[in-house]
């Protein structure tokens, strides 16, 4: 994951630049290394497949 600025991330998907605070985060249920950050509309497209969880709120990723 590239955090710009310390409070925006690049959706995986469409490239856009999102806010931390609007950010999904999609990943492997036991794998940690696998966090793909999504924005909203992409996870409409693509929502939560099987054997993946879905990370609302990433507010924690956010630097000074």
């Amino acid at each position: 994951m590239n955090i710009v600025d310390g409070e925006k991330i690049e959706c995986s998907r469409c490239g856009d630049l999102i806010d931390l605070d609007d950010a999904n985060i999609l990943g492997k249920s036991n794998n940690q290394t696998y966090a793909k950050p999504l924005c909203d509309d992409c996870l409409q497209n693509v929502g939560v497949p099987k054997g993946y969880e879905l990370e609302r709120d990433v507010s924690y990723l956010k630097t000074e």
